[in-house]
């Protein structure tokens, strides 16, 4: 097999746990593999395919991600291509006739091509030598990323029983693991947890008492000068660092041409640093990440593995360093609640696209419009979203992709009254168009229009193809159109296509429930003592024993840090030496800490500085009791921790971390000679 590694993927040998993976598959095993981000799993389904006679079938949630495969491969002289709404319909059939031929050896799809009977029956009549699920966790309904389509294909093509199916993500717990193998109807599915292990990782968590802490946090990172991701949990946090330390960003909400140049900008420059949300990272392979910053505590330990995990692919000794600061845990609540919200935000949403749907069950997204009929019920565009994917979850809509509908945003460059005066002879297309345009957007109380071409055409009463002459012809000069995401089309089903739908109440819960619990897990991960490693590995039910990754901050002894970028990034000179009556108080809150050493945390120590009441003896009978009043909260803290970052202080690790002096803090606490601090 050695050799034909060599051959087709210019390696020498398999990486941990990819020989076992192949060598099941080979032998006609089905297998649910997880595999984290940078372990190698691609290749774990791509060289089976290439020992056999016939092509592959990579079933993919993602356009970018079908693209980045398909060019590595052919990059390497394999033949492979995709089929999606992005690639003409000639090439998409040429594709299938190259696969048919043996010309081809991988074609890679989306879930939604098995709504379509041709493709169907072309599977039927030409059925691949290997079925390959990736992103396996979007197949369960309990997944962090759920994708309807990936459910319907199985009882839609019983014909997939008969094929050989291998599934694989990066993320996926015993839990998730077990709904992935009820929905694909594949019970005696094994699996395969391997590769979780990345001894090169050195995984951190520092706690931030003010916001100012996690801004020392970015400083120190830039003055590394490493090629480094800082993932924050919402686009305006994105914005917010962008602005504050002119860095690159990348979200969701950018658009496509300024997402492509952030992506770009990562991939080609010598040392990009990148502040992003959890949309960015998926098909990046650069090697030489030094560092991946969670400025924000994710939502769960699946989504974080798999984000740290894109530092050191090289094997390079890489960090991943994970801010912990107690307003992010309000604001994950705060996002916990916009992705799961009421059933009554579902129901009214419901009411308001039934109203609204066409005959044929079509009707477009339009939040503006949604938010303004839902009023109150909901709390912006995120809690929308999340209803609308909710409804699909539930089986009463699905989103259209393709089908020839174009969606984007529509506004006039004159006013609405104006221009229906101008053309309210609807002699020709244009004058028709932008008559009835501009009458249903007065109607609507709106400036701008949110659709697609399919809805316009539904208004106007022209063809698809008249609405999208029209739109070329006068866009910029009547007209501003811009086209964003097909997903912005959703079509009610035959479930969804009454008033008043009846919904599974208790699903709902069962996700709320496993949301929160997700969360739960990565509060236990920030507090934990043991090492960080291989608490991760543990929960995703890889069976390590009693291994230890040596290089996690809870596995580094004397409160030295984790790995070399872990030391680098402690001494990065961002701050200022201490002035005199600060070193003067900093020996002072030493002397202090030493007579209830590891007893509290630093909220009741500081307390205690300021002369604070507390029910603790202990507290209220120290000699420093009230001796710092005249300092903040916020400089005693300061002060804090510049001591920890200096080594002379550290928190203990476990639920309730507490203060206590390091060897160098009682050393010097002893001591007469002053400390050397520097004040961050």
């Amino acid at each position: 097999m050695l050799s034909s590694l060599r051959q087709y993927f210019g390696h020498d040998e398999f990486l941990e746990g990819q020989a076992e993976v192949v060598e099941r598959i080979l032998s006609g095993e089905e297998l649910c593999v997880v595999m984290p981000t940078g372990a190698g799993k691609s290749l774990c389904y791509q060289f089976p395919v290439m020992m056999r006679e016939g092509y592959g079938l990579v079933i993919s949630p993602l356009i970018s991600l079908m693209k980045d495969q398909v060019d590595s491969l052919v990059a390497r002289g394999i033949p492979a291509a995709s089929i999606n709404s992005s690639i003409p319909r000639e090439a998409q059939n040429q594709a299938l006739r190259d696969a048919r031929n043996g010309r081809l050896k991988f074609l890679y799809v989306a879930p939604e091509r098995f709504r379509i009977d041709g493709f169907r029956s072309y599977l039927a009549m030409h059925p691949p030598n290997l079925v390959v699920v990736d992103e396996a966790h979007c197949v369960s309904q309990w997944g962090h990323d759920f994708r309807p389509d990936y459910q319907r294909m199985w009882g839609m093509f019983p014909e997939l029983e008969k094929m050989q199916v291998c599934a694989f993500t990066a993320t996926a717990t015993p839990y998730v693991r077990d709904d992935i193998r009820e929905q694909l109807r594949r019970p005696k599915m094994v699996d395969l947890v391997t590769g979780f292990k990345r001894p090169n990782l050195g995984f951190s968590v520092r706690d931030c008492f003010e916001k100012q802490d996690k801004a020392l946090a970015v400083k120190r990172l830039l003055a590394m000068k490493e090629p480094s991701i800082i993932y924050v949990s919402t686009r305006r946090a994105a914005e917010e660092l962008s602005k504050n330390y002119k860095l690159r960003m990348y979200h969701a909400g950018m658009r496509d041409i300024e997402r492509k140049s952030a992506q770009d900008y990562f991939i080609q420059d010598k040392c990009p640093v990148l502040v992003a949300t959890n949309a960015f990272g998926m098909g990046i392979d650069r090697p030489d990440i030094r560092f991946v910053l969670h400025y924000n505590l994710p939502g769960s330990l699946e989504a974080y593995y798999q984000e740290a995990g894109r530092a050191g692919r090289d094997g390079k000794p890489s960090e991943c360093c994970l801010l912990d600061y107690y307003p992010d845990h309000r604001i994950q609540e705060f996002l916990l609640e916009m992705n799961n919200p009421p059933v009554e935000l579902l129901l009214a949403l419901h009411k308001c696209l039934y109203r609204r749907v066409r005959p044929d069950g079509i009707v477009s997204f339009i939040p503006d419009l949604l938010l303004g009929e839902l009023g109150s019920l909901v709390r912006g565009d995120s809690q929308l979203m999340s209803a609308a994917k909710l409804l699909e979850r539930q089986g009463l809509l699905v989103r259209e992709h393709g089908g020839g509908d174009l969606v984007g945003e529509l506004g006039f460059v004159e006013p609405l009254g104006a221009l229906m005066a101008k053309n309210e002879s609807q002699a020709t297309q244009r004058s028709l168009f932008t008559y009835r345009m501009c009458q249903e957007l007065e109607r609507r109380g709106s400036k701008r229009f949110q659709g697609g071409t399919l809805e316009m055409s539904y208004i106007t009463g022209l063809r698809v193809d008249q609405v999208e002459r029209v739109l070329e012809a006068l866009n910029g000069k009547v007209l501003n159109w811009t086209t964003g995401e097909a997903e912005g089309v959703l079509r009610l089903t035959d479930k969804g296509m009454c008033e008043k739908p009846e919904l599974d109440v208790a699903s709902l819960t069962k996700k709320r429930d496993l949301d929160y619990r997700r969360f739960y897990d990565v509060q236990s991960y920030v507090r934990t003592g043991r090492c960080r490693q291989a608490y991760i590995i543990g929960y995703f039910g890889e069976k390590i024993g009693d291994w230890k990754c040596g290089f996690c901050d809870a596995c580094a002894s004397g409160g030295k840090g984790a790995g070399k970028i872990a030391k680098k990034l402690s001494k990065a000179n961002v701050g200022r030496p201490a002035t005199v009556s600060e070193a003067r108080d900093a020996k002072g809150f030493l002397c202090a800490l030493s007579m209830i050493d590891g007893r509290f945390g630093i909220n009741r120590f500081v307390g205690m500085l300021r002369g604070e009441d507390d029910d603790h003896e202990d507290l209220m009978g120290n000699p420093f009791h009230g001796a710092f009043k005249q300092l903040s909260r916020t400089a005693c803290k300061r002060l804090i921790t510049s001591l920890r970052s200096c080594g002379y202080v550290t928190l203990t690790k476990g639920e309730y971390p507490c203060l206590e002096l390091t060897d160098k803090g009682e050393k010097t606490c002893a001591s007469k000679k002053k400390l050397s601090l520097n004040i961050e």
